[in-house]
């Protein structure tokens, strides 16, 4: 029985965080260009779930993990996304996005980033972003 769980494929809950500043640009983070999913590819902050783990506190998490930043959570965003398997990424997710603010720190690339920077929503319509990322954004109304 624990041998056919294990193989199974799941869907997995993600938290990406949307933050934005006072110039309406949203931040993105370079993924390691040796990371298993997306390599070297821009995305939102953000990640997995842990097991017992509120959203909220995931966002938090993961902002701190890969910024090196607190945040404060503005709102959830106005939908819930997936991202289906494809040929960059063998993982279905499941995203549950938030915006938030940076009320400490200053955002640099730590973790599983290698790079972060500010763009303004034209140039992100132009970009191949990790994930659902893009689909997040334009669901959103930001792009």
């Amino acid at each position: 029985m624990l041998i056919k769980f294990v193989k199974k494929k799941y869907v997995l809950a993600g938290s990406p965080v949307i933050i934005q500043n006072s110039k309406g640009e949203i931040l993105l983070g370079k993924r390691a260009k040796d990371h298993v999913f997306y390599p070297s590819s821009w995305g939102l902050p953000g990640g997995i779930i842990e097991y017992s783990e509120s959203v909220v506190d995931a966002v938090k998490r993961e902002a701190k993990e890969e910024l090196g930043v607190k945040i404060k959570i503005i709102k959830r965003a106005k939908n819930i996304y997936e991202h289906f398997p494809n040929k960059d990424c063998s993982i279905h997710t499941i995203d549950i996005p938030y915006y938030a603010k940076i009320v400490k720190g200053k955002p640099k690339p730590k973790d599983e980033t290698s790079l972060v920077k500010w763009f303004n929503p034209h140039e992100i319509k132009n970009m191949k972003l990790a994930y659902s990322y893009k689909e997040i954004l334009r669901g959103e109304g930001l792009i």
